[in-house]
């Protein structure tokens, strides 16, 4: 029987129709069955009955029909399902062949990939072997033409010298017996044998000069390679090697092969190289590929030449007859871990600012710190502030500091920023009355247009709104206009009028000063204005007539190419025709004394991709040897040519050329270059030395303050060199001598008096440290370097027990020092002035060692002299608290302020001193005198602030009179106040107005430019505003916020690079005063957040030593030994030249048993640290602890003398 489901699938459709409208005519029928029922009356029972029997006959058969389409639709489920099940099974069977297609055309692409990588790289070795080929041909050539030429000249000498022969010995036979030059013992010889005879001798002798030379040329070689060897085991340089290897083109430069005996066979070389026809000027390396200078000088001093003095090496048995037991008990008597934290950590954890601690909720710290550090700024279009430029117009600065008129075009105008200018009009005048570009007179603001521009920032103020056109507005604008001004509108200027008008503006928008930028954009603005091609009416007419505005941008004018898109052809701003290489060289050829374009040149052919590095490197030394020719005593271009031929030369050709250098430039810079190019300590020394004697004789010639500061600086150099390279006592006694010395000629004679103050400092704090002083050099470099912070400093002296020598021995020679530093020529004052940092370390060591009224005596004794000195009145207020007596403390300022009422510093001093004793309410009165010394009579009606703001030109409510500041200054004088005067102003705002306008005062005084050490000091007493506010906050919660965020402005705004001293080219990295604020903000800021706080700001200033060395110390205060392992070995690699923190790694490391990384990383030490002698040490009782060999020892002893590093102080061994 042939069932619905074996129909097709158009009969299936039909028969569904079909189905549905038959079951539609049976609801149908049966509603009007129903609807009958209701309507006709049923009196016999006979009719119901039989509508019963229909009705269930009825409702019998729909069951028996759903019952039906039940288990047909069972059915049809039971294959539709069976059918699913085979499609999913058929679709993961197509998956997974799709998938290992896919895993096939990625295999296939990637061996594509990798063909073609192989095929480049042949092709590029292929192009590289033919150029070679192509060079070695022409060498080929070149040497067979010299050959058959030299061969010529020897055939020709031969006969030259046989002929010689022969006619002396005809001369000697008719010479007498008395005058015959017999040869050999041979009573007669014949001419033919005599010739034979010379000839072979000349033959051996040429064959032994080439056996020599061929000897000697194998030594150069193998030296080379055992050079090469050693580089590569000093510092190894670990490269990926490809995945293939094909035989690579030899890059050892051939011309180096060539030996140059004399400077005969360099003009034959020369002469059969000028033979070809120059029809067009040759590159340099065309003309010639030299890497040297050819300087012709009588003799350059070289290391065989020069009388230096070598110090004898000392024999490697002096370390033999130590047993290892005694370096076994060295070792356990080293330095453990928590000694070197505690160590390294005394002057950093110490003396530090404490503010009161925030008590926020530690999950709110915690949230926040990950909100700062791992949540995304998201994308957003980029808004421009230049965008509200115009709108410093309303701001009062605008006219009290930057002094314009409103009327000033740099901020009124029109102008297009897609239209570009005509450049006829910006260089002189546009005769073209039809140019589309913009000219002057096309974007500056009339009148009417400047009045407009104002009243465009508040359109309600005149009546209009957004949807106005420009005519509304015009015209509403000048019924404003002639409303507000009426009958004065003559009288007024056009800037007085704009002025009134800014003014109504603000005041419409309910702007109070100094807060009067709009910062959202104009809804209208007037718009450039360009006249048709067809308008020929007058400039005159325009300007007259209504305001015309933007035209649509259908209209405009397409701008060229050229003028929209940068090509390389384009010349644009401060690009020249030097740029190219041919021109560069054309121009040093025309001014060879022009330094600044060979060095220009020099470093175009350097950063060439074309080629290779060391091609790049030696066209480069081309360059600079050509100019070192024509200006050989510039030292700047011979301090550029040692550093890069240094990349290339031999030891020995480094040193010979550093030592034509000195010779014909002797400058600063190039024994500073020569000092860095050596690389042990007698060659480090013994330049050192004869840059003191150069820097001598310079200052005997004419003394200036550059030349004092580097005669100290190398001097130092050399003392540090020594005392890094364990020679303390040598260095103890080179700066004796330099500074006292018996002998005439010391170095001392020829230091300024201030740098004569600091030689000795140096010189005492290496009695007393074994040292020199840590504030004069890069803190994150341990190698012997240059000064880079001349400020006075305060001897570390922690406790009694830290002073070594004997206090009147050292107080003995503090008097010495003062009496070395004092000039006869200057005043008394001006005598106490120089020596004050001698004096404060003077009244320290009083201090420590509890002799308190001797150290009140000296600051008495000197105030008499230098009474505002802010120094000296610190250290005697310091001992007046230290004894409890702060009355006398406190006269001690007031007394300072009672002699200069005017004297800024002072009075900040003394407010500092009310605020820190809690005293800050009795301040006011002295505040009050303070202010009114500047003031005439009659300032009494205005507040203290005001007067403040009147003397900081700070826009205020009051306008005070210019008749009422006193004229008793000047303005250098008052210029050196006004620092001061700021922070006066901070400081005390707190006292007599509200938070809000202290924090504007603060932020007022921070946009003010001022010299560094001033903003520091705003910035901590912001800080510590700002701490005291949250503090006392109810909502703690968003006070921190604003603290934080506060403290992370400071430490992204203040500058934290500065120059060295006399140097605007060099610069390091100070981190001191970062280093204070954040010791701050860690006192207010729970103890369990520090160590995520400190890696927080470690992240930021990686390179910043005294916050990694703090992180040190706190993870060992929590016994995180593992953490502090980790931590400085990262620490290792972002700072490598810090010794600290490479010692502390290595004793984590030993530790922790990890004695393996612990000779790695005394490896990696020594290639930052080659010459330290402590760390030489450490590693040879490191070795000798783990039972090393004898061998070992051998070598790293045998390593030590071959670089110059002694070991006999630190090992006690001359004892």
């Amino acid at each position: 029987m042939r069932t619905p489901e074996a129909l097709p699938e158009e009969k299936k459709i039909e028969y569904r129709l079909l189905k549905e409208e038959i079951a539609n005519r049976e609801k149908q029928r049966l509603i009007k069955s129903d609807q009958l029922k209701t309507n006709s009356s049923s009196p016999a029972n006979s009719d119901v009955e039989i509508d019963g029997i229909g009705r269930i006959a009825m409702v019998t058969k729909q069951v028996s029909d759903a019952e039906a389409k039940l288990k047909k639709h069972r059915i049809l489920l039971m294959k539709d399902e069976s059918v699913l099940k085979n499609l999913v099974q058929q679709e993961a069977k197509k998956k997974e062949s799709v998938r290992n297609a896919e895993t096939k055309i990625a295999k296939l692409t990637e061996q594509l990939q990798a063909t073609e990588k192989i095929l480049s790289v042949n092709k590029m070795f292929l192009k590289k072997l033919q150029e070679q080929i192509h060079k070695v041909q022409q060498r080929v050539t070149v040497k067979k033409a010299l050959t058959l030429k030299y061969g010529e000249e020897l055939a020709r000498a031969k006969a030259v010298a046989s002929k010689e022969i022969g006619k002396r010995k005809l001369e000697q036979d008719r010479l007498g017996p008395n005058k015959i030059m017999r040869l050999d013992s041979s009573p007669v010889s014949s001419p033919r044998k005599h010739s034979a005879e010379l000839i072979a001798m000349e033959k051996r002798r040429l064959q032994k000069l080439e056996y020599e030379y061929a000897l000697k040329i194998q030594k150069l070689k193998e030296a080379r390679a055992l050079k090469a060897k050693e580089q590569q085991n000093i510092a190894p340089v670990v490269e990926e090697e490809p995945e293939f290897s094909l035989p690579q083109p030899s890059l050892h430069d051939l011309t180096q092969d060539k030996l140059i005996l004399d400077t005969e066979e360099n003009d034959v070389d020369d002469e059969v190289l000028s033979g070809s026809n120059r029809e067009r000027r040759r590159s340099f390396l065309e003309s010639n590929s030299f890497t040297k200078p050819n300087l012709k000088h009588t003799d350059t001093p070289n290391k065989e030449c020069v009388n230096k003095p070598k110090n004898t090496v000392e024999k490697p048995e002096l370390f033999l007859g130590l047993k290892i037991g005694e370096l076994q008990k060295l070792y356990s008597k080293a330095d453990s871990l928590k000694q070197l934290i505690l160590k390294t950590t005394t002057g950093i954890t110490g003396k530090d600012l404490c503010g009161q601690e925030i008590s926020v909720d530690i999950d709110f710290v915690t949230a926040q710190n990950k909100t700062t550090e791992v949540k995304p700024f998201p994308f957003s279009p980029y808004h421009s502030p230049l965008l509200v430029f115009k709108s410093y117009r309303f701001s009062p600065y605008y006219r009290t500091k930057e002094r314009l008129p409103l009327s000033s075009v740099s901020y009124s105008n029109m102008i297009e920023p897609d239209q570009c200018f005509c450049r006829f009009d910006l260089t002189g005048t546009c005769n073209d009355d039809d140019c589309q570009w913009q000219h002057t007179q096309d974007y500056t603001l009339s009148r009417k247009q400047l009045f407009q521009d104002i009243l465009s920032y508040n359109l309600s103020l005149i009546g209009c709104s957004e949807t106005s056109t420009d005519e509304e507005i015009a015209t509403a604008a000048e019924k404003y206009v002639e409303k507000l001004f009426g009958v004065n509108k003559d009288r007024m200027s056009m800037d007085q009028m704009a002025v009134l008008l800014v003014s109504n503006v603000n005041e419409s928008k309910g702007h109070t000063p100094p807060f009067t930028t709009y910062k959202d954009k104009r809804k209208w603005k007037p718009k450039f204005w360009r006249k048709p091609i067809s308008d020929n009416s007058s400039d005159e007419e325009q300007s007259t007539g209504p305001i015309k505005y933007a035209f649509q941008p259908g209209n405009r004018i397409k701008v060229p190419a050229l003028d929209t898109v940068v090509t390389p052809d384009d010349v644009r701003y401060f690009t020249n025709e030097t740029d190219d290489i041919a021109n560069l060289e054309a121009s040093v050829l025309e001014n060879p004394s022009h330094v600044q374009l060979w060095l220009k040149l020099a470093y175009k052919y350097l950063s060439q991709n074309e080629g290779l590095c060391s091609e790049s490197l030696d066209s480069a030394l081309n360059v600079l040897a050509r100019a070192l020719e024509n200006n050989k005593d510039n030292p700047e271009i011979w301090c550029h040519y040692l550093r890069l031929f240094s990349k290339r030369g031999t030891k020995e050709e480094v040193q010979e050329m550093c030592e034509t250098a000195v010779e014909y430039a002797p400058d600063y810079q190039s024994f500073w270059t020569f000092l860095h190019l050596e690389s042990t300590f007698e060659e480090k020394d013994y330049v050192c030395e004869r840059m003191v004697e150069f820097l001598m004789g310079a200052a005997k010639r004419e003394a200036s303050d550059i030349l004092s500061f580097q005669l100290l600086e190398a001097l130092l150099f050399r003392v540090q060199l020594h005392i890094f390279t364990g020679r303390s006592q040598s260095a103890l006694a080179l700066l004796q001598n330099a500074l006292k010395s018996a002998n005439d000629g010391i170095v001392a004679e020829y230091l300024k008096t201030s740098d004569r103050c600091l030689a000795w400092l140096a010189y005492i704090h290496l009695i007393e440290f074994n040292s020199l002083p840590s504030r004069f050099y890069d803190p994150s470099n341990a190698n012997p370097s240059r000064i880079v912070n001349t400020e006075p400093f305060i001897m570390p002296w922690q406790t009694v027990q830290d002073v070594k020598t004997n206090p009147d021995m050292l107080l003995a020679v503090f008097e010495d020092a003062v009496k070395a530093c004092t000039d006869e020529s200057f005043t008394v004052e001006e005598r106490v002035e120089v020596c004050v940092p001698l004096y404060t370390n003077m009244i320290a060591l009083h201090q420590l060692l509890e002799r308190y009224e001797a150290a009140i005596e000296l600051c008495k004794c000197l105030l008499e002299s230098c009474p505002m000195n802010c120094q000296l009145l610190e250290a005697l207020i310091a001992l007046y608290l230290q004894t409890n007596q702060h009355d006398k403390a406190r006269a001690v300022w007031l007394t300072a302020f009672e002699k200069n009422p005017q004297n800024a510093e002072i009075f900040y001093h003394t407010c500092k001193f009310f605020i820190l004793q809690n005293q800050g309410d009795n301040l006011l009165p002295f505040l009050r005198k303070f202010i009114a010394s500047f003031f005439k009579p009659g300032f009494e009606k205005y507040s203290n602030l005001d007067l403040f703001r009147y003397l900081l030109n700070i826009p205020g409510p009051l306008d005070i009179p210019a008749r009422l500041c006193k004229g008793n200054f000047d303005d250098e004088m008052f210029n050196h106040q006004v620092p001061y005067l700021w922070l006066i102003y901070c400081l005390c705002h707190p006292l007599q107005s509200s938070i809000k306008e202290t924090v504007e005062a603060y932020e007022a005084a921070l946009g003010v430019a001022m010299r560094s050490d001033i903003v520091q000091k705003i910035w901590m007493d912001y800080l510590v505003f700002a701490n005291n506010r949250a503090a006392g906050s109810r909502n703690k919660v968003q006070e921190f916020r604003l603290f934080t965020d506060l403290v992370n402005r400071c430490l992204v705004t203040v500058p934290a690079r500065y120059p060295i001293p006399f140097s605007s080219a060099d610069y390091w990295s100070n981190y001191e005063f970062h280093n204070r604020v954040i010791y701050f903000y860690l006192s207010c800021v729970p103890k369990t957040q520090h160590s995520k706080t400190l890696e927080r700001f470690c992240t930021i200033m990686p390179t910043n030593s005294g916050l990694a060395l703090r992180l040190l110390h706190h993870e060992w205060e929590e016994s995180n030994v593992q953490i502090l392992k980790l931590q400085a070995k990262m620490f290792t690699y972002n700072i490598p030249t810090c010794l600290a923190t490479w010692k502390i790694a290595i004793a984590a490391e030993i530790v922790l048993k990890g004695q393996r990384e612990v000779h790695r990383l005394y490896q990696r030490a020594l290639q930052k640290l080659p010459l330290c002698a402590s760390l030489w040490k450490d590693q040879l009782l490191f070795e000798a602890s783990e039972g090393g060999k004898t061998d070992n020892l051998r070598k790293l002893v045998s390593k030590c003398q071959e670089i110059g590093v002694s070991l006999n102080e630190l090992l006690n061994l001359n004892s």
